[in-house]
C-alpha cells in the first residue's frame, strides 16, 4: 500500500528551481515567455496536480458518516470527473469514474467520495493502483457489504509520446467484497461508468 502522507513537506522553491533546470537542460530559454514559468508549474504541481499527499482518504470518508437506513442498498457515485499524474513520464491523464459500494451499516456524503478521490488522484499514481486503493479506502471506511470503482481515463503518456494515438483510453476496475462474487453487481456499476 502507498503511504497517505509525504515523507517531507513540498518544497516550492526546489521545483521551481528543477524546473528551470529542465527548460535549460532542453534547449529553451529564460526569456520573457519563460521566465515566470518555474515559479507557475511549481505552483501549479504542489496546490493542484501533487496536493493529495497531505490528505487521507479514509478519514474523508469517516468524516461524513451516516447510518444506513437498510442494509444491502446499492449506491453509486458516476461521472466522477478526475485528473492525475503518471509516475513513469510526469504526463497526466484524465476521464471519469464510477464509484458504488453495498451499504452494511454506513452511508457516506456523495461530495467526500469525489474529495476521497481527489486525495489519491492527486498523487503520482499509476490508473490501476488509484482504482485499487479508492476501492480499499471506501471498504475501510464505511464497512460495506462490497466496493466497486470503474475508472475510464485518457492518458498523455498514450497520445503525445510513444503510441501517439489520441483517441485511446484506459479502463480499470477494482472489486472488493459483494461485488467480487456478483456479475451484475459489476455490471450495474459498469454501466453507469459509461454515463
Amino acid at each position: 500500500m502507498l503511504p497517505d502522507r509525504p515523507a517531507r513537506a513540498a518544497d516550492r522553491e526546489g521545483v521551481a528551481k528543477a524546473i528551470a533546470d529542465l527548460l535549460l537542460a532542453s534547449g529553451a530559454e529564460l526569456d520573457a515567455e519563460t521566465r515566470g514559468t518555474p515559479e507557475r508549474v511549481s505552483k501549479a504541481w504542489i496546490e493542484d496536480l501533487l496536493d493529495g499527499y497531505g490528505k487521507d482518504p479514509v478519514a474523508i470518508l469517516e468524516s461524513s458518516l451516516v447510518p444506513a437506513p437498510k442494509k444491502g442498498e446499492l449506491v453509486i457515485v458516476s461521472q466522477l470527473d478526475f485528473h492525475a499524474m503518471c509516475p513513469h513520464h510526469l504526463l497526466p491523464y484524465k476521464g471519469v469514474a464510477a464509484v458504488g459500494y453495498v451499504a452494511d451499516r454506513n452511508l457516506v456524503g456523495f461530495g467526500k467520495i469525489a474529495e476521497a478521490m481527489d486525495a489519491l488522484a492527486h498523487r503520482l499514481i499509476l490508473q490501476e493502483n488509484l482504482a485499487h486503493r479508492i476501492c480499499g479506502s471506501v471498504m475501510e471506511a464505511l464497512a460495506p457489504l462490497g466496493a466497486g470503482v470503474v475508472m475510464a481515463a485518457e492518458h498523455g503518456c498514450m497520445q503525445v509520446r510513444g503510441p501517439k494515438r489520441p483517441q485511446s483510453r484506459v479502463t480499470v476496475e477494482a472489486w472488493a467484497g459483494a461485488f467480487e462474487r456478483d456479475a451484475e453487481l459489476r455490471a450495474s456499476l459498469a454501466r453507469r461508468a459509461e454515463g
